[in-house]
């Protein structure tokens, strides 16, 4: 058989032609193509590639080149650069935000800017930041990011969620007891109540005018004694920035926030209190008594309104300031600062109340009251005074209904307050207190008082102004008291006195007016004004250096209306006139000089005969009335009491003020008319001991003084003259012109006091002078031991003219030159002449 060598090579072979084969012991023949079934075809491969599949699945392979930093030598494929390590690459500088960060994503290698993979770290669920460490603004240190949360925690960090329907209170106690401050956003926080604030400090700080605690519901039982929708025992507590709305639909009788005792250090800013609506509770914000214990509370830049009772109430604590805040539309006070501790042992110490501003209430500030007993009823007084020190200054208070201020207590500085159209029910300033100053005030409106300072004691109201007020100043029931330097103008009467101040609910102060001093203020006032008014005869007054101005009509007579016997009058001005000009008027019958009451000074420029009457004008237009009654004696024992006046005349009333059981004044309802001489006062009641005496028209007051300056020859007659003007003559007087006489008032009646003197001593235009009587003897008078001695210049010792019983020698001492006559006579021994010597020798008897 021929080996394939030897066989016949074929021209081409195809896929049909037939191989012989050995399959299953047998010899067999395949197509070439059967053979090669399964089997790849041979593949044609460019210089510098490798063979390898890309698609997917199976299929053909395919060359592949091959790329940067890798070559292939032989059946080499090796790299260029050295193998990839992150720990051998170069160190690199703080990533910029475009540089590009390596990041496999969706299976695929992507770079992304690193800003934008930093801005993402945010969005990833529960990534702990906390251990994270950074630098605060200005500081020095770096602390972790939780260190620096910590400094404050938000009310949503424990739960709250701020949508003013859940109630957060839960949250805010959970967040306080962090012992952080507690932060709030601009949302609406439900508090319901009562939610109480405790542990050593709680701070809760808002954003100012967004943030709202909002009371949704209150629990009238809470830790508290009354209750309350927040009550604050935490030692020191600070809030900031916050709307405490306690909700004006609850009106549950509680506290809006409460500060207790317990708390020592209260700092509450910028935050609003409204909408406390407790019929007897409703205060806005209320810091309770912690007396004795010294505080160190401030409310600053704060609002009060729309609370049912007060919008601020600070009871019996000390060391409050309360500055800069806004409190209106209260029912009943802006700022209210008292307590009414009937034990008298709570007291207020060291209030500020500076630079609020309070309109809309009843009363704009309350500092104090007047109510010495402190209960209900009360006894109006100074006895129990419970603020002692405080400072109410630069306060604007404008438009409430009763008064802008009201003010009582010991030891107070009221300075730079503005009111401004307060009242009418009451006025500008209410101000029944002691030992006091109420300094540089600015009061305007047309209220009843433009300070109503009745039942003050040892109080001193100077340099106020007071414009268009039906009572400029009132200071009726007032002791030791001093009214300087003010400014009162338009007013119905500028200054009024009683001598007993009530409430005009017959409550009278308890005490009676005395040792007041009415000194250097400027009054002006028009058509049917007064100037000073003092009713039912307070005593001790000192009216001195005022200046009062009449204009318009207004009657200037009614400068002063002085219905008392107490009375000092000194150096007054009347329409800047220095002497008032007045002239004596005879239509009466009597040649009569009527003056104002205010003034010590008058100028008369003729007068139709000699002068029989000088009265006051007041005196003349209440003769015959009952001016004032006097209580001698208060008796004891009296609750009620009726005065009954008796007299020639008709018409008079009054009416009796007690205290303690005693009467202390009367007040005159009527005056009734023809009374005179004779006229007495009673007093029926159910105690016993009462004496009263009763003023018909008005004296010449005791020791008041009135010039008489006259451009003509003036007499005042002396016999029969009412009031009686007498003189040390007993005879008319008789002034030449340009001269002036100075009158005092002594036992009601006119004494001449000083006059020019002419006709008894008339100076001559040589130097020389002239004795005279005007009728009777002209009689030198040298009181015992005195002697009628005669001088010049040049001989200051001179010699003197003697008189007595026998011979004068060796009795009588006398100097050369002297006489001595003999009352006894006797020719040769009755008139004696001194000869030698200053003893008594040397005497010779020459007729």
């Amino acid at each position: 058989m021929p080996t394939i060598a030897q066989l016949t090579p074929a021209s081409s072979v195809s896929d049909s032609d037939e191989l012989a084969i050995y399959q299953n012991g047998q010899t067999l023949a395949a197509t070439r193509a059967q053979i090669l079934a399964g089997i790849q075809t041979s593949l044609t491969l460019p210089a510098g590639t490798v063979l390898g599949g890309v698609g997917p699945g199976v299929a053909a392979p395919v060359p592949i080149s091959i790329g940067a930093n890798l070559e292939l030598a032989g059946t080499t494929l090796s790299a260029s650069a050295a193998p990839f390590e992150i720990a051998a690459l170069p160190l690199g500088s703080t990533p910029a935000p475009a540089d590009m960060v390596p990041m496999g994503q969706a299976g695929g290698n992507v770079g992304i800017p690193y800003s934008a993979l930093m801005q993402a770290v945010g969005g990833v669920a529960s990534v702990p930041a906390g251990a994270m460490v950074a630098t605060a603004t200005g500081a020095s240190a770096a602390r972790s990011v939780a260190a620096l949360v910590a400094n404050s925690v938000s009310i949503e960090d424990f739960g709250g969620i701020g949508d003013g329907v859940t109630n957060d209170a839960t949250a805010l106690i959970a967040a306080l007891a962090s012992g952080n401050p507690v932060r709030f956003g601009p949302k609406i926080y439900r508090i319901d109540g009562e939610c109480d604030i405790v542990g050593a400090n709680a701070t809760l700080i808002g954003v100012s005018g967004a943030t709202v605690l909002s009371r949704g519901a209150q629990d009238v039982v809470g830790s508290s004694a009354t209750p309350t929708w927040i009550s604050v025992s935490a030692t020191r507590f600070f809030a900031d920035g916050i709307i405490f709305d306690a909700n004006e639909t609850i009106t549950t009788n509680s506290f809006g926030v409460a500060v207790q005792s317990t708390c020592i250090a209260a700092n509450i800013t910028r935050c609003w209190f409204r909408n406390a609506k407790g019929p007897s509770n409703g205060w806005g914000l209320a810091i309770l008594p912690s007396d004795p214990a010294l505080t160190s509370h401030h409310v600053h830049d704060c609002e009060f309104s729309a609370n049912a009772v007060d919008g601020c109430w600070i009871a019996a604590t000390d060391a409050v300031e309360v500055t800069s805040c806004r409190a209106h539309d209260n029912v009943r006070n802006g700022i209210y600062v008292d307590s009414q501790d009937p034990t008298f042992t709570l007291k207020i110490r060291e209030v500020m109340i500076v630079s609020n501003t309070c309109w809309n209430n009843q009363i704009g500030i309350v500092v104090g009251n007047f109510n010495q007993t402190n209960t209900v009823p009360g006894t109006y007084g100074n006895g129990n005074p419970d603020v002692l020190t405080a400072l109410v200054g630069n306060n604007n208070l404008y438009q409430n209904t009763s008064y802008g201020l009201s003010v009582s207590g010991r030891n107070m500085l009221v300075t730079g307050n503005v009111l401004s159209n307060n009242g009418p029910a009451g006025g500008g300033m209410l101000a029944n207190t002691g030992y006091c100053r109420i300094v540089g005030n600015m009061i305007v409106g047309a209220g009843a008082f433009g300070i109503d300072a009745g039942g003050s004691v040892f109080v001193e109201l100077a340099g106020n102004y007071v414009n268009g007020a039906e009572f400029g100043l009132g200071i009726g029931g007032s002791q030791n008291c001093t009214v300087r330097g003010n400014f009162i103008q338009d007013c119905a009467a500028a200054i009024i006195a009683l001598n007993v101040e009530s409430d005009g609910r017959g409550n009278n102060f308890g005490i009676s007016c005395n040792n007041l001093s009415l000194i250097g203020n400027w009054i002006y006032y028009g058509a049917g004004g007064q100037g000073i008014v003092l009713r039912d005869a307070p005593q001790a007054v000192l009216v001195a250096d005022n200046v009062v101005v009449a204009t318009g009509g207004a009657d200037p007579l009614n400068s002063l209306i002085p219905y008392t016997d107490g009375l000092i009058i000194r150096g007054n001005t009347l329409n800047y006139t220095p002497s008032w000009p007045v002239n004596p008027d005879a239509s009466s019958g009597t040649n009569t000089l009527t003056f104002p009451d205010l003034i010590d000074q008058v100028s008369i420029s003729q007068s139709t005969g000699s002068v029989q009457s000088m009265v006051s004008a007041w005196a003349s237009r209440s003769a015959g009335q009952i001016t004032f009654v006097k209580v001698i004696n208060g008796g004891s024992g009296y609750s009620s009491a009726t005065v009954t006046i008796n007299g020639a005349g008709t018409g008079a009333a009054a009416s009796a003020f007690i205290a303690n059981g005693v009467i202390i004044g009367v007040t005159i309802t009527n005056g009734g008319r023809g009374y005179g001489p004779g006229t007495v006062a009673s007093v029926i009641g159910n105690g016993s001991g009462a004496v009263l005496a009763v003023q018909v028209g008005l004296p010449v007051v005791q020791g008041r003084t009135l010039a008489i300056h006259g451009s003509i020859p003036l007499v005042f007659e002396a016999a029969g003259s009412a009031p009686a003007q007498q003189n040390w003559t007993g005879a008319p007087i008789t002034v030449p012109a340009g001269s002036v006489i100075d009158w005092v008032g002594v036992g009601g009646g006119w004494q001449a006091m000083r006059f020019a003197q002419s006709d008894y001593v008339a100076p001559n235009g040589d130097g020389s002078v002239v004795f005279q009587s005007q009728q009777g003897d002209v009689a030198l008078h040298p009181r015992a031991g005195g002697v009628v001695r005669m001088i010049s210049d040049t001989e200051p010792v001179g010699c003197v003219s003697l008189m007595g019983r026998g011979s004068p020698e060796a009795v009588v001492s006398a100097p050369p030159g002297s006489s001595f006559r003999n009352l006894d006579g006797g020719v040769g021994s009755t008139f004696w002449v001194k000869q030698s010597g200053t003893t008594n020798t040397g005497w010779a008897a020459i007729g």
